[in-house]
């Protein structure tokens, strides 16, 4: 509970990511950036009064403190270019190393990496990226609690409003690392999926028909059996008009089948046929209310 809170939410994100990065950092590297920390600690530790070792005991922190923030803006964590949609739209997005990043609606995604370092940022939203190989350089996409990794493959991720991230493989091989206290991996490949959260997995990786996760990119939404909750829940992504289910028993109906993201209150008329419901649109929101089945006449 404490890491849903915006505030404490990005200092984990800040930490995890430094964390992670010092761990990517080539050995020389670490051992220098290792040895000046020490020099510090080593300097504060020979303080001859109380108030001189409280003193160094700050400064050894501060110190930490810096070498970390040093890290970050050498792997530009505070810097990079941003690249956002809004409702309903959707964008294509070339880093210079060659890769590209297909943006759904509502997402921004960041640059964060440098010549060296092909890293980018998911910040909300879903982003389907076709990765150009390089076995030296790894492809890393950073969320505030977890890092994807790869070589050079087809992938899509979608991290939820709730917090909840869904990974599906299209092509190749990813990588998959939970960060905090416990820190987990998954390997995925070619049609697998998995879901977690900030705390921990969701679902471990299983097989999918992951054609499904990016038939946004033609404008449709594809399902399965599932409760119209679920997917108003989806069709909200696309529309700034509010969408009011006001009977439970709409929620938990179950429908299949796909719909036109592209007109989201056409959308929902198709559900009409589907499900025992009415949709009335007014005061910029869609109102799903339950419908009785006619009664058959005798």
């Amino acid at each position: 509970e404490w890491v849903r809170e915006p505030r404490h939410g990005n200092e984990f994100h800040a930490l995890t990511t430094i964390t992670a990065m010092l761990s990517d950092l080539p050995a020389d590297q670490r051992q220098r950036l290792q040895a000046q920390s020490e020099v510090v600690t080593n300097e504060r530790a020979g303080s001859r009064s109380q108030l001189f070792k409280w003193t160094a005991i700050a400064a050894s922190f501060l110190g930490v403190l810096v070498l970390g923030l040093v890290v970050a803006y050498d792997q530009h964590l505070f810097g990079g270019e941003s690249f956002v949609t809004r409702t309903g739209e959707k964008r294509t997005v070339t880093f210079q190393e060659g890769s590209v990043a297909y943006l759904n609606t509502r997402t921004e995604v960041r640059w964060i990496g440098s010549e060296h370092d092909r890293r980018v940022e998911l910040t909300e939203g879903e982003a389907l990226f076709d990765v150009v190989h390089d076995e030296v350089r790894p492809f890393r996409v950073v969320l505030g609690n977890s890092e994807i990794k790869v070589l050079g493959t087809r992938f899509d991720v979608y991290r939820k409003p709730n917090g909840d991230t869904t990974v599906t493989v299209i092509e190749g091989t990813v990588e998959v690392r939970g960060l905090g206290d416990a820190e987990w991996t998954r390997t995925l490949h070619a049609n697998d999926q998995i879901s977690y959260s900030a705390i921990g997995l969701v679902t471990e990786p299983h097989v999918t028909d992951s054609e499904n996760a990016v038939r946004w990119r033609k404008g449709y939404y594809r399902f399965e059996d599932e409760p119209i909750g679920k997917v108003v829940e989806e069709l909200t992504r696309y529309t700034d008009q509010r969408i009011v289910i006001r009977d439970p028993r709409v929620a938990d109906y179950h429908v299949g089948g796909a719909l036109d993201i592209r007109n989201v209150g056409a959308a929902l008329h198709n559900l009409e046929a589907q499900a025992p419901l009415q949709v009335t649109e007014n005061n910029n929101a869609f109102t799903l209310d339950y419908r009785a089945p006619e009664q058959k006449k005798d």
